[in-house]
């Protein structure tokens, strides 16, 4: 298992050239290499967020790739967010969404990562909703509760194109098990996976977006780990604190350290790896303040258990 630093959180340290660019240059990320050498990481997980991929020019991502390998490090894999790909979202934003997850494989390639992890969920506005009406309700927009087997169908047509594309480039892909998605517990993932029917196209079976998903989760964070260790090769991990209201049917999620919240980390590695899991692990912020701090800390978690 290799250990990666999730970049996701890393947008307030752009500088303010660098955020209108869309990504650092080489000379405003070495410190960010160095950090990770220092700390043992393996690579990072490259969110859309610090280095927008979309847009960078192709010789950019190149250089990114060269440098990140230069000092011992590796990309394990791009993340991308919030792509729906499906209703209900407009066919406008389908498109567009399409787009981004085939630039999403170029730029994989470009930059020498072998997956491209996805979470095919809409962003808030996509679906005329507020974001903190997203998490925790009993019927959740765009969730598995509301889906048909089309959905699934037309989801799968277009990840099965994908694949195709992204073999050829040597690109792998990873569906997030994710909040207000058609795959948003162990289940409904098999049955996408299922549908698409490729070895090439996995799990991340991130169980802090499970617990976001439902006021009452339907299964525990083990069986979903029991279900998706054979389907796993890229692991988002965070930890979460859940809280019913009652009176509301919905749950409120407050975010922890690693180590701490809803998921035993300890007792997750021992199933993910008993099922045949031995891929990366690229760690979240779980908790508000230094991102650093934070995923430092569940690194050295994460050491302690790995041995």
């Amino acid at each position: 298992m290799k250990i990666l630093f999730c970049t996701l959180t890393l947008r307030p340290y752009l500088s303010q050239a660098a955020a209108q660019r869309g990504y650092p240059l080489p000379d405003e990320r070495k410190w960010l290499w160095d950090w990770l050498v220092e700390h043992g990481f393996d690579g990072i997980d490259l969110g859309e967020t610090w280095f927008d991929f979309y847009h960078a020019p192709d010789e950019a991502l190149a250089a990114l790739g060269e440098e990140i390998r230069q000092h011992g490090l590796e990309i394990g894999g791009l993340s991308v967010l919030r792509k729906i790909i499906i209703p209900p979202a407009e066919e406008e934003v389908q498109i567009e969404n399409r787009q981004k997850l085939q630039r999403s494989v170029d730029a994989a390639a470009l930059v020498g990562a072998p997956i491209v992890n996805m979470s095919i969920s809409p962003q808030p506005w996509q679906v005329g909703i507020r974001e903190q009406d997203l998490r925790g309700q009993a019927k959740p927009v765009g969730s598995s509760l509301r889906a048909h087997d089309v959905d699934y169908q037309y989801a799968a047509d277009f990840l099965k194109s994908l694949a195709v594309e992204a073999e050829a480039k040597k690109v792998a892909l990873t569906l997030e098990l994710h909040q207000n998605s058609i795959i948003d517990t162990g289940d409904s993932m098999l049955r996408l996976l299922a549908h698409i029917d490729r070895p090439d196209v996995k799990a991340n079976p991130d169980l802090g977006n499970y617990y976001f998903s439902y006021a009452t989760p339907e299964e525990s964070w083990e069986e979903v780990c029991r279900k998706l260790a054979p389907h796993t090769d890229f692991w988002h991990v965070k930890n979460i604190q859940r809280v019913y209201i009652e009176s509301a049917d919905r749950a409120q999620h407050y975010n922890t350290p690693l180590s701490e919240g809803m998921i035993d980390y300890r007792r997750a590695l021992q199933v993910m790896v008993a099922g045949g899991f031995d891929g990366y692990i690229s760690i979240e912020m779980a908790s508000a303040g230094d991102p650093f701090a934070c995923i430092l800390a569940g690194k050295e978690y994460l050491d302690l258990l790995i041995g």
